[in-house]
């Protein structure tokens, strides 16, 4: 009779391990360096990347009536906007001097195709809205444009005017150039603004109109480019100056009269001092920011897209600090922290990381219990980081962020790496208890443990005889 053969086994991942252990540990190891160099170059947000099926567009018509903004803004924009091609619903919202069309496609879509179709669509019919329209906003809803860090500044020495000049020139300027911040917003105090206060009892008595006024206004304040001066060595540029730099610039300006006194001469021109007055100011104040009750004005700061949240914060803290060193930011002045997402971000960083250690200590803790092996216990206390490394390493491949998403994924698979680790162990330990000595237990070169030997036959009921050497006789055994 053949001896039975070992069924063919297929490749076996633990049988390769074990054979090829000197690559196992090396593996291991590089696991482990990877894993390390991937965690501190991930980029940290506190929510993945994630396009809504959504495009809004803003427009601001200051001092533009709610119920004409509808027919004049609102109602062609939403004519234009519903050509974007896979459109589902549109949807508007009017106040005064502000207009915002918001347009719904179907998820799944390209977002940013559908944002180009409509960017040409609203430049194809920016004719059909007024000229008095300040640049259209067209963007995409993503989580980054929330803010990421936010202050109140306060001031005992400073009035509202100052303050707000204050953190326009100097404090958004600053955190602008911080790397990865998209923008600094400024809001709240007051605002300069230079006023132009018209008579009209002394416009009807020269022949001047509001219109007049505002055409001189809009076509004096620009520089205009002069063209080049050839030399003989160099050609200069040259420009024609024209933008307004103080309010007696603004009186200065002349304006042709309507009234004739000679007839056949040229009409007298009119200083606008004559007909306004003009007062370098502060503008009326809409928008109101308190903090603790006094005064005070909010920066927001956004990032980009693709910045490390945790990472920008902290660059703007010390650029903060920099400031202050420097004397930009006098002692007087207090800045409040209202909005800060890095310290959500790390506490829950360091949540997982506390989950994974306590795990594998409570999991290290019930095998030594119950099955009473040091070794074993290892095991499992060595596979959490490992899987853990392995799992950063695929993020970083792939290119994934650590947020609340994958940090609560990570939480998960900490429990699920426990609760294998603990099965496998005991159905090893199990089957080694249960299985003999022999070589049969170890693992054959096919990747799985041999079969056992075939059984003895048993032998044959019935009787059986037996010659006896010395008489002759034959005696029956049963």
């Amino acid at each position: 009779m053949q001896a039975m053969q070992p069924p063919a086994q297929g490749f076996s991942i633990s049988a390769a391990a074990i054979r090829r252990h000197v690559a196992t540990l090396v593996l291991t190891i590089a696991v482990v360096v990877l894993g390390i160099f991937f965690v501190s170059r991930l980029q940290v947000d506190l929510l993945p990347q994630i396009t809504y099926p959504r495009i809004g567009v803003e427009v601001r018509a200051p001092g533009v009536d709610p119920e004409v903004a509808v027919d004049q803004i609102t109602r062609p924009l939403e004519e234009v906007l519903s050509a974007t091609e896979g459109v589902e619903q549109i949807f508007s919202r009017t106040r005064e001097g502000f207009s915002r069309v918001d347009l719904f496609f179907r998820p799944g879509g390209n977002i940013d195709r559908a944002l180009n179709d409509a960017v040409a669509a609203f430049n194809r019919g920016r004719n059909q809205l007024p000229d008095n329209l300040e640049e259209a906003r067209i963007f995409k809803f993503d989580p980054s444009q929330l803010p990421l860090y936010e202050f109140a500044l306060t001031s005992t020495m400073m009035t509202d005017l100052e303050l707000r000049t204050f953190a326009d020139e100097e404090i958004a300027r600053e955190l602008s150039l911080v790397p990865g911040v998209a923008v600094a917003d400024v809001a709240g105090g007051v605002e300069e603004e230079i006023q132009v206060n018209l008579d009209p009892v002394r416009m009807q008595a020269v022949g001047i109109g509001i219109t007049d006024v505002l055409r001189v206004l809009r076509d004096r304040n620009q520089d205009v480019s002069g063209g080049r001066i050839t030399g003989s060595a160099d050609e200069p540029l040259i420009r024609t100056v024209g933008q307004f730099r103080s309010a007696d610039d603004i009186r200065e300006l002349s304006i042709i009269s309507g009234n004739r006194l000679v007839p056949g001469q040229p009409a007298p021109r009119v200083y606008l001092r004559d007909v306004a007055e003009i007062n370098d100011g502060a503008a009326e104040q809409r928008l109101f920011a308190r903090l603790n009750g006094k005064t005070a004005v909010k920066v927001t700061v956004q990032k980009q897209p693709d910045a490390n949240s945790i990472a920008v914060i902290r660059g703007i803290k010390q650029k903060l600090a920099e400031l202050r060193q420097l004397g930009v930011i006098r002692d007087e002045m207090t800045i409040v922290e209202t909005v800060d997402e890095s310290q959500f971000i790390s506490n829950a960083i360091n949540n997982v990381i506390a989950a994974g250690l306590i795990g594998s200590l409570l999991a290290g803790l019930a095998v030594l219990l119950f099955l009473g092996s040091l070794r074993q216990t290892l095991v499992i206390i060595l596979a959490i980081p490992l899987s853990t490394l392995a799992a950063v390493i695929l993020m970083a491949m792939f290119g994934l962020s650590l947020n609340i998403f994958s940090l609560g994924g990570l939480a998960l698979g900490v429990g699920i790496v426990v609760d294998n680790s603990i099965v496998m162990l005991e159905a090893i330990v199990k089957g080694t208890y249960q299985s003999s000595p022999a070589p049969s237990s170890t693992i054959s070169s096919h990747g799985s443990c041999p079969p056992p030997p075939p059984p003895k036959k048993p032998p044959k009921k019935g009787c059986t005889t037996k010659r006896n050497a010395k008489s002759g006789r034959r005696t029956k055994k049963p």
